[in-house]
Formats: structure tokens, C-alpha cells, sequence
């Protein structure tokens, strides 16, 4: 052994020695009974190992004092603002901090400072409110994951245009249910906008087929989207694809034809300018003349008009009021008794929404097979 190696033993002895009583000083602290003089004793020794220069015996008392509400406040703040490694256990448990205080430490801490705040088992709606504006990606995404999180829909719309071109945190906003309709479809939208260039596009979709391909996708999810939204989102959700023109004719016939009649019949309200509930009345009563009245004052094309007609028929033989969703099944049935009677010659059918129909009806025929696979997988899953 060396005398190098002598003396760093003796100093790393004395670290320990002196981590061991700064252990003990916060243990005897928090055991002491409160106005003693024993507290008031421990008190001041702690003060005093705050400008010891081991980090190891600053973050020893961190550890002791962390998740204690009788610590000393004064310590506690003090370490709060120490290096990383000693004021991340204080930051990330310590009762003492109000919520002013947090959102002061957090606007002013590193990266790893952010992290263990974003962290702590409960934060209130303004600490919240201050990680989406002001928090690293990683701050943001652990308070998105954490169950003690108090996050407002303005928060999360905050976090949705900061981080909009990261996947990560927008997969993690997408799995958050409070995020607004309309949010989650825009940024569903960015993320089917990049799929024009994805390696999988790119090796299956011909090139001359990737601009259908790519419509069909950012379809699929307006329909996605419709089906879970709730009779008080729809409407807003539908006006916000009008005002941004996706409400297409295109997208109305894939919605009858995968049987999203709640959707067909919210666009047309907000198209026709007609209160939804009287809408939905005159689908399932008035006649032909009239709902073809219904169309036009939508500004759906002449063209089309035939096939929704047609589709309104079939909705209404199946006893649709169009304020429910068909299941698959019954929404192949309809777009194969759609895509029949419109391929009849004698109806005058349009041959690109004839296109549109065989399309779509391939869709919903895969779409109800892979639903009857995964409820048969569910089946034999839950016999075992």
C-alpha cells in the first residue's frame, strides 16, 4: 500500500464518519420532540453541514429530511437548491413547498431538477401548468405518466403545440383521455403526414398510389376519432374539420359505409346549418325529395347524392335513427347492398363514388375479420 493509497483511505473513513453524523443529526432531529432543545441543537448542526463541502454529507441529510413535513424548513429549501445529486431527493418528496415555491424551483432547475418535481406523488393543476409551458420533453412526459398529476385540458393543448414533432411525447398525450378531441385529431394529422417517407410506405405502397393511400389514412382516423368522441364533443369535433376543410364528400361516404351514422349525421347538421336533434328526425322521416333537399343545402356534389340516399334506405330498414353507431356487420351489409344497387346501370351511378364504395367496402369486410379474430383470440384467452 501505497502512502497515496494510505492517506485517500483515511480521507474516504472520515467522509463516512462524517455522513454518518449528519445522518444522525437529521434522524435525532425528526425524533426530537418539537419547541425541545434537542431539535433546537440538531437544528443548528444541520445549519451548519450545509456549507460542509461533501456532497455525500449534504445528500445524507437530503435523504433523512426528504419526506418529512416536521423537517426544518430552512435546511430543506437550502438543499433544494443545491447540486443535482443532493436536492433531487428533497425536490422530488418534501412536503414543505408550496405550490408557488415549486413552480419558482422548477422554472429555475436543471434538466434532472424538472424531472424529480414532475415526479412527485401529487402535483397541483398550476404546478402542472407550469411544467407544459417551461418543462424539458422529459419533465413533461413524466408528469403525463404520473397518476398524482392534476394536468387541465389547457395544459395538455400547451404540451401538444411545444412538442408536436416529437412521437414519444405525442404518443404519450395520445393515451391521455382528457386531451381535447380536436387536439388528438391534429395531432394524429401530423403524424399520418409523415408517413409519405416511412420505410414501410415506402417498401408496400406504390408511388403512384401513396397520395390515396395517405387521404385514406388521415380518413380513417376522422372515423377513429368519431367513434369514441361523445355526443357533446362531435359537433366541435365536426365544425373543426370544416373550418380546416376535411369535411369532403369522400369522408362522408366512408363514414356511412363503416356505419359511423353519428358522424354522417353531425356534418350534415353543422353543413346544413340544422340543429342536430331535428336532423336526425328528418333522416329517419321526411322523403326522398326532401333529404335530397338536405343534401344540396350541405353542398355535397349532385353526384353523390344517389348513394347517400341510398345509404339513408338501407340505415333506415335496419331501423338506424342516426344517433348510434352500426356494428360491422351491419355496416358491411349496408355497403354491400349500397355498392349493389348502385352498380345497377339503370340508377345512373357515378363511377368514381361507385370506386369509393368498392374501396371502402373492402375496408369494413377487414376490418369486421380482424374484429372477429381478436374476439375469438379474447375468447380463448380468457378460457385458459
Amino acid at each position: 500500500m501505497t502512502i497515496h493509497d494510505f492517506l485517500q483511505l483515511n480521507q474516504d473513513d472520515e467522509c463516512t464518519l462524517e455522513t454518518q453524523a449528519a445522518r444522525e443529526f437529521a434522524e435525532r432531529y425528526l425524533a426530537a420532540e418539537t419547541g425541545s432543545q434537542e431539535r433546537a441543537s440538531m437544528a443548528t448542526a444541520l445549519t451548519v453541514l450545509l456549507d460542509d463541502p461533501s456532497r455525500a454529507v449534504r445528500k445524507a441529510i437530503a435523504k433523512i429530511l426528504a419526506t418529512s413535513s416536521h423537517s426544518p424548513a430552512h435546511v430543506v429549501r437550502c438543499l433544494a437548491s443545491d447540486v443535482d445529486e443532493v436536492a433531487v431527493p428533497i425536490l422530488k418528496a418534501s412536503p414543505i413547498f408550496s405550490d408557488a415555491e415549486l413552480v419558482d424551483l422548477f422554472a429555475e432547475g436543471s434538466e434532472a431538477a424538472q424531472l424529480a418535481i414532475a415526479e412527485r406523488s401529487t402535483l397541483s393543476a398550476s404546478v402542472c401548468a407550469a411544467i407544459c409551458e417551461v418543462g424539458s420533453e422529459s419533465a413533461c412526459r413524466a408528469m403525463l405518466q404520473n397518476a398524482g398529476a392534476n394536468v387541465l385540458q389547457s395544459s395538455l393543448l400547451r404540451i401538444a403545440q411545444r412538442f408536436e414533432d416529437r412521437p414519444e411525447i405525442c404518443d404519450q398525450l395520445l393515451k391521455t383521455r382528457d386531451l381535447p378531441l380536436n387536439a388528438r385529431y391534429e395531432l394524429l394529422m401530423r403524424l399520418a403526414a409523415n408517413l409519405d417517407d416511412h420505410p414501410i410506405v415506402l417498401e408496400r405502397v406504390p408511388e403512384n398510389q401513396r397520395p390515396t393511400f395517405l387521404s385514406d389514412a388521415e380518413d380513417k382516423v376522422v372515423l377513429r376519432l368519431a367513434l369514441e368522441a361523445g355526443a357533446e364533443d362531435l359537433p366541435d369535433f365536426v365544425e373543426h374539420l370544416r373550418a380546416n376543410g376535411k369535411l369532403t364528400t369522400r369522408l362522408l361516404l366512408r363514414a356511412v359505409c363503416c356505419g359511423r351514422l353519428r358522424f354522417f349525421a353531425a356534418a350534415l347538421a353543422n353543413l346544413g346549418q340544422v340543429p342536430l336533434p331535428r336532423l336526425c328526425r328528418l333522416l329517419v322521416t321526411v322523403r326522398r325529395s326532401a333529404l335530397q333537399a338536405i343534401l344540396r343545402k350541405a353542398g355535397l356534389p349532385l353526384r353523390s347524392h344517389q348513394a347517400f340516399l341510398l345509404a339513408i334506405d338501407v340505415a333506415r330498414q335496419a331501423d338506424a335513427d342516426f344517433s348510434y353507431d352500426l356494428a360491422l356487420d351491419e355496416a358491411r351489409m349496408l355497403t354491400e347492398t349500397l355498392l349493389e344497387e348502385m352498380q345497377d346501370g339503370a340508377l345512373g351511378a357515378d363511377e368514381d363514388v361507385t370506386a369509393f364504395l368498392r374501396r371502402f367496402a373492402i375496408d369494413v369486410a377487414r376490418l369486421e375479420a380482424r374484429q372477429l379474430v381478436k374476439n375469438s383470440m379474447q375468447q380463448i384467452t380468457n378460457a385458459a
